[in-house]
């Protein structure tokens, strides 16, 4: 995109100073789809080289990553692209009528414009249509030391209230609460209760990361499948020669890659966890191998239903979903080393207090601290603060839960491979029983033995007890007894969770998603284990623990995940301790900075934005 088509988007060039008078500031907006075009056309500028380094503002020119320094961009891109158009701002350059701001964007100005635009666009709510951001937003060919001389009547003052979501951008100079004027920004978003985030930059090489799990699988996958085929399958489905060995082998197979999962978000992010991530997938594509394997033998016979060919098929369908789990596992730990590296740099030069926050202008320091101070919300906006330190977010829910509850480590941040295994047991349990049930009804009426003179003999005879119970229930259709209903009811509430949880909030999602883990996770335990590990037993002697799920664990996880963490900490006497359990961390999962040493080979020191002398310019225009 050239100049000339730019700033032929704009009024007359004596309009600039008109039109910032005309559009309120709460419409001095970008899209998202802004910040993707900009990037391209920075890249045009250094690719052809417009936009070079200077003694203050030094980049690499061949980095894609954070590219230049925002400074440099504003001076050799933004101001003479605007001046040209007329002297307005980029966001009212391109949208001359203003764009409604619902996310207000908060940083200052020491991070690479690339690095900026990941962030932003990455983090972006899937509910924010416009942006304010200071660089794109304010007049930069304008007096801004004017427009802000009063912080509470200042043009980002008045965006931010008018928005719902503050987002926080983190870079790697400073934290941007060391400056005045973001602090201040934070001082707003607290007291109109704002919801505040922390951006995070798209995670380097997850493609190629997930991918060498993903030809892990596919090779032990393959190789189960060729030792599987050396073995005839019979006409109930089972490994000819073998069935009483492979049985207990295979669940034991299956309940050691839900291990390998399960320890790798309970041990400190390592070499360790990316082990144990493969050991998980090795596990899974040979259950997957097998399972699979025997249910394509018997669908080709029997279709989808008889001698036992819809449970094959929900065992592969359980084994697809520890294939997914075991991927998972390695997208949670690149995403926790991201974490760990934002909140690092979110604390670098922070005191925990926002007073002491700096500025080169000791006035502009002296007006916030006394507007701050005046308020009364001093010590509860550093609280806030600290949630979005602690939390990953900061939002009024979850600072009523810190209230109530007490501190809550990551509570913005949950497991993915967790969640999903989690999620995938609470759906393959009910689905394998509805299946087992109707599959032995089928199978013992059309084997005979449900005819009565059968019925009589077994039950008469003292050594045939058990035999005795499984014809009277498997004789009779499924629908008769409660254990069909109590599957469906299971599943239904899985599906009704899964709905909420991607309906909900960031900070209500982390609660959520610890309600599944702790309540449905580790409670259908005592019944999934002797499922995979005793795979002959009948599926209905689970009726108990089918019961507890369904009227219990499934009900209480939906409640708790739908009221989020400020409401269920209200609840009296136990609200708080619940509260406590479900966020404890019981991990080294995503630890803070003050927890762990952090990684740093995601980030070359050689990439690092220009030197000292691409200084902060949050006293000239705010965010």
């Amino acid at each position: 995109m050239s100049i000339q088509s730019l700033a032929s988007r704009s009024l007359a060039a004596s309009d600039g100073k008109q039109l910032h008078r005309q559009v309120p500031p709460h419409r001095w907006s970008v899209t998202r789809k802004d910040l993707k075009h900009l990037r391209t056309l920075v890249e045009k500028f250094v690719a052809k080289g417009w936009i070079l380094p200077t003694a203050l503002h030094k980049f690499e020119i061949s980095d894609g990553i954070i590219g230049p320094c925002i400074h440099a961009v504003n001076e050799q891109l933004i101001q003479p692209i605007t001046a040209k158009a007329g002297g307005m701002s980029w966001a009212l350059m391109l949208h001359p009528d203003g764009l409604p701001c619902d996310l207000f964007v908060t940083h200052c100005w020491q991070e690479g414009i690339y690095e900026f635009i990941d962030k932003v666009r990455n983090s972006w709510p899937r509910r924010a249509r416009h942006a304010y951001c200071c660089m794109l937003s304010n007049p930069q060919n304008l007096d801004i030391g004017n427009l802000i001389s009063s912080p509470s009547a200042s043009p980002f003052a008045r965006a931010l209230r008018a928005s719902t979501y503050m987002l926080v951008v983190p870079n790697r100079q400073c934290s941007i609460y060391s400056r005045a004027w973001c602090a201040y920004e934070a001082f707003l978003a607290y007291s109109d209760s704002k919801i505040i985030f922390t951006a995070s930059a798209p995670v380097l090489h997850l493609r190629r990361e997930i991918s060498y799990i993903v030809m892990t699988i596919a090779c032990v996958l393959v190789i189960a499948v060729v030792v599987a085929a050396q073995f005839e399958v019979d006409d109930l489905g089972r490994l000819a020669g073998i069935h009483y060995h492979y049985a207990p082998f295979g669940g034991l197979v299956a309940t050691l890659a839900i291990f390998a999962q399960t320890s790798s978000a309970v041990i400190k992010h390592s070499p360790v966890t990316r082990a144990i991530a493969y050991t998980s997938a090795v596990f899974s594509a040979a259950y997957l191998g097998v399972a699979g394997f025997i249910a394509a033998v018997m669908g080709a016979r029997n279709g989808l239903f008889g001698n036992y060919t819809s449970r094959s098929v929900i065992d592969a369908f359980g084994g697809v979903c520890l294939c997914i789990g075991a991927a998972t596992l390695e997208v949670d730990r690149l995403w926790c080393i991201r974490a760990q590296q934002e909140a690092s740099q979110l604390l670098t030069g922070y005191t925990g207090r926002l007073r002491d926050a700096k500025s080169s202008k000791d006035e502009d320091k002296e007006t916030i601290l006394r507007e701050l101070v005046t308020s009364g919300k001093e010590n509860e906006v550093d609280s806030a603060i600290q949630v979005l330190l602690d939390s990953g977010v900061s939002t009024p829910s979850l600072r009523t839960a810190v209230a109530h509850a007490g501190k809550l480590k990551a509570a913005g941040y949950w497991s993915l491979s967790m969640v999903l295994v989690s999620w995938f047991g609470w759906a393959w349990a009910p689905l394998y029983g509805i299946a087992d049930m109707a599959e032995r009804h089928w199978h013992f009426v059309e084997m005979g033995y449900c005819r009565s003179a059968n019925l009589a003999f077994v039950c008469i005879d003292p050594g045939q007890t058990s035999m005795c119970a499984s014809l009277t229930n498997y004789c009779r259709s499924p629908l008769e007894g409660p254990a069909v209903p109590l599957c469906l009811l299971n599943l239904l509430g899985g599906l009704a969770w899964l709905f909420s949880f991607i309906a909900l909030g960031r900070d209500k999602r982390g609660f959520a998603a610890a309600a599944l883990i702790r309540i449905v996770g580790i409670g259908s335990l005592p019944v999934l284990c002797p499922l995979l590990l005793l795979f002959p037993l009948e599926f209905s002697s689970k009726i108990v623990g089918i019961g507890v799920l369904a009227f219990a664990f499934t009900p209480v996880t939906l409640i708790l995940s739908i009221m989020g963490p400020g409401w269920a900490s209200r609840v009296p006497l136990i609200g708080p301790l619940i509260v406590k359990l479900l966020m404890l961390r019981i991990s080294f999962e995503c630890q803070r900075p003050d927890e762990a040493v952090l990684p740093t080979a995601e980030v070359p020191p050689a990439r690092a934005v220009g030197d000292q002398g691409c200084k902060s310019r949050d006293e000239e225009q705010g965010g």
